[in-house]
């Protein structure tokens, strides 16, 4: 039976959305422990859940990547298996676990993968597709399982400058393809993903939401990342130049 830990950062998400996250986990097959991490801002309710309840004692910010690290790191010292990774926003659809355990031991890939269906806020479907996820040139966080294997790359959630703290899950990506990872992918949409991300209102012909996220917004963190001082800190901090890895 596989050990697995699902790792959620969370910050100041209400109730009802970490609720249905969690319960996701809890309704997967086979069985994970849900590590659900507080970053500054822990709630009570949560702590009665059956969870790894984890509190810092202060928030970090930058898309919850020290959190996520932490979680992953514990999980790495308690001897699970396989870490896996929730957005305390998404949620898992049923046997999205399953599909990637079965992947793995099917490939023996170091790390497996998803694709994604898209909601919006209060969680309405969104008939709309990403060509990068689909190419597999892009995987989002909450779509990835971690054989111990490839452990050697979960310390990058804690090295990660805060200038590209918005690309965390590419970078993420990126370390795994430095280390030479092989990243294999069921092609099931098994996470469910709420988006604010502008391009996938205006692909699916829907009004733009409240605080939605501009086409241009992951253009700085780029720009920063082929500066000069970009790529001395990152290779710095993290022993690679992530831009290298990325399409």
């Amino acid at each position: 039976m596989a050990s697995i830990a699902v790792i959620t950062p969370y910050h100041q998400e209400p109730l009802e959305v970490l609720e249905q996250c969690h319960r996701s986990v809890l309704a997967q097959e086979p069985a994970a422990d849900h590590f659900m991490v507080a970053d500054g801002f822990p709630n009570p309710q949560v702590a009665g859940w059956k969870v790894r309840h984890v509190v810092l004692p202060q928030a970090h910010g930058y898309g919850g990547s020290v959190p996520r690290g932490v979680g992953a790191m514990l999980a790495e010292a308690q001897g699970y298996e396989f870490v896996a990774f929730l957005d305390a926003d998404n949620w898992y659809h049923p046997g999205h676990l399953a599909s990637l355990v079965e992947l793995q031991r099917r490939t023996r890939a170091p790390v497996c993968s998803s694709l994604r269906t898209f909601h919006q806020p209060d969680g309405t479907p969104i008939e709309t597709v990403e060509a990068a996820e689909d190419q597999l040139v892009h995987v989002d966080t909450s779509c990835l399982l971690i054989h111990r294997s490839a452990f050697s790359a979960l310390p990058v959630w804690m090295h990660l400058p805060q200038q590209i703290f918005k690309l965390c899950d590419r970078v993420f990506v990126a370390a795994l393809r430095h280390k030479r990872f092989a990243i294999a992918s069921t092609r099931q949409r098994t996470v469910a993903y709420r988006t604010l991300y502008q391009t996938h209102y205006e692909a699916a012909g829907l009004p733009l939401p409240a605080g939605f996220k501009p086409t241009n917004i992951l253009h700085p963190s780029y720009e920063w990342l082929n500066t000069r001082e970009g790529v001395a800190l990152t290779v710095e901090r993290l022993g690679f130049w992530p831009a290298a890895y990325m399409a």
